[in-house]
């Protein structure tokens, strides 16, 4: 526990990695999450597991990813929502009939094609227009159904693969403005609230 910020809890390192139930939001406190992307183990590869503790960098094999994938998300059946080349969110075939629309992985799908329209993603004019052409309508957006997993896309479009450093950098930027909004958040409800911001 770290005894200035009783809402943050210190991973190993030091760094404050995650929030507990105190926190005003689920997302990760660190403004770097750089470390995510270190090299991984040899012979595997690190996605981004979305499930009810928040995201978090799991590593799977790169060369058997279906079973890690399946394990990861809880069904033996997997299906792939994928509205960017490159990136590929792995949920449960039998999600949509077992489990509800999950709001924050849901937020999080919305968000990145927000980003893909506003030119805040890097992607082809292609992308940007079927990004676009889903938001016009808000009954018409995908929606994630239970945990998922986020990884690349290899170039047969088929397999998983490790994700880009457009997708890294983005991620890690979207963490970072969220960290900075929810410590905003928290100093202006501390001082409302006449609490000592030391």
């Amino acid at each position: 526990m770290n005894e200035h910020r009783p809402d943050r809890i210190d991973d190993r390192d030091g760094r404050n990695a995650r929030l507990t139930k105190n926190a005003i939001s689920w997302w990760t406190i660190s403004a770097r999450t750089s470390h995510w992307w270190a090299k991984s183990t040899p012979g595997a590869m690190t996605a981004i597991a979305l499930n009810l503790v928040g995201p978090g960098p799991v590593e799977i094999s790169e060369t058997e990813p279906a079973a890690a994938i399946s394990d990861l998300i809880g069904d033996p059946f997997v299906n792939r929502i994928n509205h960017q080349y490159r990136v590929a969110f792995w949920v449960g075939d039998n999600s949509i009939a077992r489990r509800p629309i999950y709001a924050w992985a849901t937020k999080f799908l919305h968000q990145l094609l927000v980003d893909i329209r506003d030119g805040n993603y890097v992607a082809s004019n292609t992308e940007r227009a079927h990004a676009r052409a889903l938001l016009l309508d808000s009954s018409e957006l995908p929606v994630i159904h239970g945990s998922c997993l986020i990884t690349g896309i290899a170039d047969d479009a088929d397999t998983p693969a490790p994700l880009s450093e457009n997708f890294q950098a983005w991620f890690t930027s979207l963490l970072d403005d969220l960290a900075r909004l929810r410590d905003s958040l928290a100093d202006a409800i501390a001082h409302e609230s006449d609490i000592p911001l030391d």
